[in-house]
């Protein structure tokens, strides 16, 4: 196998992986929105029941739109049909965002041939497709991947504009570079002043490449040339604008964040609910904008200092390793992160990202060199082009400005790394080759710059908190092993360890967990009350601890833990579905307050013709006691399926693959079907036929309560009446 072939081979393995990290994370129960997600999955929400761009009629700012677009169009093609089935789209909604990120990892893999040099390229793929800032925000509905991924192509398609000898090859990537950062411009307004320094390198860059001709042919080209890049990517951002001129009878580009930033994020007076309250209050985005830059301009010309003050503290808020919400996938950030995903992320995030920085800083400071020495010159390796890393500093240096003039967050470093992970790549090849690449002066005079990022970094680590989790995770993994091994005593020594290192309410779960596998009740039920005082709105702990009341039959305590503090019902009901429904009863009450685990594939409760009753969302399902493998059973069913579009509904009770049609109305019935001896709990299957509700709801009929009744399989009249179909 020759070389070409052994790197392709490589890269392909490389890929694989980026894609099965980002798959293995994606796989988990859909995590909870955070940050800027909830308001990208409420905007896709409202393009998706067509209600346009209302949301932000009434919000802080109008933002970019291609990625809410983006999202829409993924839920769309995930078959989304309305909640409970919207949580499963939204899901899979994040597959395409998945493929994105793979692409990425094969965008930093060609970029870095065109910055730097073959040799480092599967290095720059394989830090891009390991690093967990990619592979966590990939599963995240939020726009930095689609971003990354335009951006990269804009970059691409600038440095290969050289490469060309074809006129028209060279033209068409102009265009496809403009039409590129045009997008990503769309996607986050960051990049939209970028545009014009992005031509101004082209034309120069252009201009220094041509060795003849007359002065005047020698400027035309690249004027051109950075005419035409502009010219591209004005082309994807004008029916944007466009469209907001007619939408609000007023100017505005992009969105209006930079109005905001201006006003919030320069002392002002306001809090930020009051803020917030004033802006809201304001419906057109283009006074809203205006009022808020207005205000941000009163409040710099009291106070010019205000931006002196502001840069060191936004350039610490870029610069540290901060633990926010979305840096886990998890169901609910009140649970713990597992010991080996935590000390993944310590390793493939926050010590990832501090060597990319300084591997960057080493490369892009030896690139950048003004003359070449000759033992330079006769290392391939040592050989780096200049013009495309000055392009990438004036990226960096761009977005780092704008970040320490309006705000600063460690998730916008998001952003820098296609320009920073390609040198980094090249410093850590030069390492493993020992190639004498780095000057002594060079390393000498970048030594300050070094020493204020490591000093911000240090500084500013979450030290208290790292040492905390590595401390609960280690013994909370120890009782998970003991558990395995059959040895809940051990389980729960270890547990108490975990607690005493970091109390959380999933570690109180796990202590309760190994005190009722040995068979203490009550030490569980404080365990689970203490796993639920810890953390009031932390629906997991509640739900433990109903079903644990719900067991020992005290039925108003259970119903009340069920309840939760501030618990979304329905993330109740899907969770419950998936983890508990153990010892089934052979009657249940559907909607009663106790039928969490029991009931699936159904809304939350409603009063209806004094029942509480469920809705299903067209395939309910649910778990039953009552059989054996003994003696058959009569399962009977109390439903109604009043749909405003139809008098009859036809209705299909399914147990395993036995299923039985009967007709439904408006009107409260029981359906009976004959159930077959098993020695497994029944999984129950009602399908139907939905339609929407005025809440966007899709709904099938309502489910009262189902019962299990043994009867004598002896009897061939009731087989002849209720056989299966």
């Amino acid at each position: 196998m020759n070389s070409s072939s052994k790197e392709r081979l490589l890269l392909v393995l490389i890929l694989a992986l980026a894609a099965g990290l980002r798959l293995a994370l994606w796989s988990q129960p859909l995590h909870e929105p955070a940050n800027d997600e909830v308001e990208y999955i409420t905007v896709a929400r409202d393009l998706l029941e067509g209600r346009g761009w209302s949301f932000y009629d009434q919000y802080h700012w109008l933002r970019a739109p291609l990625y809410p677009l983006f999202l829409a169009a993924s839920w769309r093609l995930a078959g989304d049909d309305g909640w409970p089935r919207a949580a499963r789209a939204l899901h899979l909604a994040a597959l395409p965002n998945i493929a994105l990120s793979v692409l990425s990892v094969y965008l930093a893999y060609a970029l870095t041939i065109r910055l730097v040099n073959r040799q480092a390229a599967l290095l720059a793929a394989l830090i891009t497709a390991v690093l967990c800032t990619n592979a966590t925000f990939a599963s995240l509905y939020m726009s930095e991947t689609l971003f990354t991924v335009l951006f990269q192509a804009g970059l691409l398609a600038l440095v290969r504009v050289n490469e060309q000898r074809s006129t028209a090859t060279r033209w068409l990537l102009i265009i496809a570079a403009g039409v590129a950062l045009g997008l990503a411009a769309l996607t986050r307004s960051l990049a939209l002043l970028f545009l014009p320094l992005a031509a101004g390198w082209l034309a120069f860059h252009l201009h220094r490449q041509q060795k003849d001709g007359m002065r005047r042919s020698r400027l035309a080209m690249p004027i051109m040339a950075a005419f035409v890049c502009l010219a591209s990517a004005a082309a994807v951002i004008a029916p944007w604008t466009i469209r907001n001129y007619q939408a609000y009878g007023g100017f505005i580009l992009i969105e209006t964040g930079l109005s905001y930033n201006l006003w919030v994020f320069n002392e002002p007076r306001e809090d930020r609910e009051t803020i917030h309250r004033i802006l809201e209050d304001i419906v057109n985005p283009v006074e809203r904008a205006n009022y808020a830059t207005e205000r941000g301009l009163e409040r710099l010309r009291e106070d010019p200092l205000i931006i002196a003050r502001k840069l060191w503290p936004n350039w610490v808020f870029l610069a540290r390793i901060k633990p926010i919400q979305d840096r886990f996938l998890m169901e609910s950030y009140y649970a713990d992160v597992d010991l080996p995903l935590f000390v993944a992320a310590l390793i493939f995030d926050d010590l990832l990202y501090v060597l990319i920085a300084l591997g960057a800083i080493v490369g892009l400071t030896h690139a950048v060199r003004l003359r070449d020495r000759k033992a330079f010159q006769s290392s391939p390796t040592c050989r780096l082009p200049v013009a495309p890393a000055a392009l990438c500093l004036l990226w960096i240096g761009y977005a780092i400005a704008t970040m320490l003039l309006t705000h600063g967050e460690a998730r916008y470093r998001h952003f820098l790394f296609p320009a920073l992970i390609p040198y980094a790549a090249w410093t850590f090849t030069a390492l493993m080759q020992r190639a004498a690449c780095f000057e002594r002066q060079r390393i000498i005079g970048i030594t300050p710059l070094i020493g204020v990022f490591l000093w911000t970094v240090l500084t500013a680590y979450p030290w208290d908190w790292a040492g905390e989790n590595l401390a609960r995770g280690s013994h909370a993994l120890a009782g998970d092993v003991w558990m395995a091994l059959g040895a809940p005593d051990r389980a729960a020594s270890a547990y108490m360890n975990a607690l005493s290192a970091k109390a959380t309410p999933d570690g109180w779960l796990r202590l309760g967990a190994a005190h009722l596998a040995n068979g203490d009740i009550e030490r569980a039920r404080v365990a689970y009350r203490a796993a639920w005082g810890a953390s009031r709105a932390y629906y997991i702990a509640s739900a433990h601890l109903g079903d644990l009341e719900r067991m020992l039959g005290d039925l108003d305590e259970a119903r009340r833990a069920f309840a939760g503090a501030y618990a979304d019902e329905q993330r109740v009901l899907d969770w419950s579905w998936r983890v508990l429904g153990n010892n089934p009863p052979s009657s249940l009450d559907v909607g009663d307050g106790l039928d969490f685990g029991y009931a699936g594939g159904v809304y939350p409760a409603e009063e209806l013709s004094d029942r509480r009753v469920r809705w299903s969302a067209g395939r309910a399902l649910l778990r039953l006691g009552g059989v054996t493998e003994r003696t058959s059973a009569l399962l009977t069913i109390r439903l109604a399926a009043p749909h405003p579009d139809r008098a009859v509904v036809p209705v299909r009770i399914c147990v395993e693959r036995t299923c039985q049609q009967v007709e439904a109305d408006a009107v409260w019935r029981a359906y009976t079907v004959m159930v077959e001896p098993r020695s497994a709990p029944l999984l129950v299957e009602v399908r139907s036929p939905t339609f929407t509700a005025a809440d966007g709801r899709r709904l099938g009929v309502i489910i009262d309560w189902a019962a299990v009744t043994p009867v004598d399989s002896r009897d061939p009249a009731m087989l002849k009446r209720f056989g299966a179909k």
